[in-house]
C-alpha cells in the first residue's frame, strides 16, 4: 500500500507501519499521528481543527426509496473541503471522535442536529 497525505506536504515518516499500529474503527484506522481512510489517504491529527458527527441516510436504489441510516464523522482541517468518514454505527462514530480528542485535546467538537441545519446554525 502506498499511503498519501490528504494535505500536500503534511506527512508521516512511515505511514505504512503507523497505519498498522493504529486502532481500526470500521473502514478507518487511527494512530497517534494520523487518521487513515480507505483509498490509502491519511490526515494528520494535528491538522484537525474541529469535528462533528452528522446523521444521514445512504440511498441504495437511487434518489427515491428507502435509505439506510449512517453517521458521517466530519473533520475540518481549515481547507476548503472537509474530510468525511462514513460509519455504520453511531457508537463507532462516537469512539472515533473521542479518540481524536484524546490524542489532540485542541480539537473542537461541535454538535450537529437536523433542526440546527434547517435553521442554518449547524456546523458546515
Amino acid at each position: 500500500m502506498a499511503w498519501s497525505p490528504y494535505l500536500e506536504g503534511r506527512t508521516v515518516s512511515d505511514p505504512k507501519s503507523d497505519a498498522r499500529s493504529g486502532i481500526r474503527i470500521e473502514q478507518s484506522r487511527i494512530s497517534r499521528n494520523a487518521v487513515y481512510f480507505p483509498k490509502e489517504k491519511y490526515l494528520l491529527i494535528s491538522d484537525i481543527r474541529r469535528t462533528w458527527i452528522q446523521s444521514t441516510t445512504l440511498s441504495l436504489v437511487g434518489c427515491c426509496g428507502k435509505g439506510i441510516p449512517v453517521f458521517v464523522v466530519r473533520l475540518d482541517h481549515g481547507g476548503p473541503e472537509k474530510v468525511n468518514i462514513m460509519m455504520e454505527k453511531k457508537e463507532n462514530a462516537d469512539k472515533m471522535v473521542a479518540l481524536l480528542c484524546e490524542i489532540n485535546p485542541s480539537i473542537r467538537v461541535e454538535e450537529w442536529s437536523r433542526e440546527a441545519q434547517l435553521a442554518g446554525t449547524a456546523p458546515r
